[in-house]
């Protein structure tokens, strides 16, 4: 755990309830985003839940060499070995909303969160901005239930950082730093995730999800919090 505290804040520490309550759209998202933040929160004692909306399992809806079923466990346990690496072990709640469909049962989720958040929880989820409709329809949810239940929230860029888009507005913005052994952790445990970076096979429907250069931006040292 003395990696995490070794990791330095670049505009002050966000407001941080007792509790660190994970919002992933997707398998990964989780890691991709907030390994530094999960590691650097469970080094302060902050117990950490996960809440798994969807199970990723349409990341490859076209594909002829893994199926829906096969990709949803092939998806859970590759979240479970990033983990790992990261030595965390937060209890994780799956919802088993449909993947592609997040916005249509928003108010669901919303309720959903708001039933487990409370004052002195802080939510993490992806900005409601973030460029891709599962992302920011559970970031608006995690909204909702932050502004009904008084949790905290933090929101964390995935794709909108991958595209340079990342604009807090009036709200704040600051950056983890993680030192450079949590950063090598952070890499060893996103690329647990062989199903979305390598392709699944020849045919281009098989191809991977994540790129080689998208995966570098993402790697790039830094995990971004905005909040207000």
């Amino acid at each position: 755990m003395t990696t995490a505290v070794a990791c330095r804040w670049t505009d002050g520490v966000p407001p941080l309830g007792d509790q660190l309550l994970v919002v992933a759209p997707h398998p990964d998202d989780e890691v991709i985003a907030a390994a530094g933040l999960m590691t650097w929160c469970a080094a302060a004692g902050v117990p950490i839940r996960l809440v798994a909306v969807t199970d990723g399992e349409m990341s490859h809806a076209r594909s002829r060499c893994a199926s829906p079923d096969e990709l949803r466990e092939r998806r859970a346990v590759e979240r479970l070995e990033a983990l790992a690496v990261l030595d965390l072990h937060p209890s994780i709640e799956r919802l088993g909303i449909a993947d592609g469909y997040v916005a249509g049962r928003e108010r669901e989720l919303a309720d959903a969160l708001a039933d487990r958040a409370a004052v002195g929880v802080t939510l993490v989820a992806p900005w409601r901005r973030d460029r891709h409709a599962d992302h920011e329809a559970a970031g608006r949810a995690a909204h909702d239930a932050a502004r009904r239940t008084g949790a905290t929230l933090w929101e964390v860029p995935i794709w909108a950082k991958v595209a340079g888009t990342v604009d807090p507005g009036p709200g704040r913005r600051s950056h983890l730093v993680l030192d450079p052994d949590l950063a090598a952790r952070k890499a060893r445990a996103v690329a647990c995730f062989a199903s979305q970076l390598a392709p699944l096979g020849p045919d281009p429907l098989d191809g991977p999800v994540v790129h080689p250069h998208e995966l570098a931006t993402l790697l790039d040292g830094h995990e971004a919090v905005l909040w207000r």
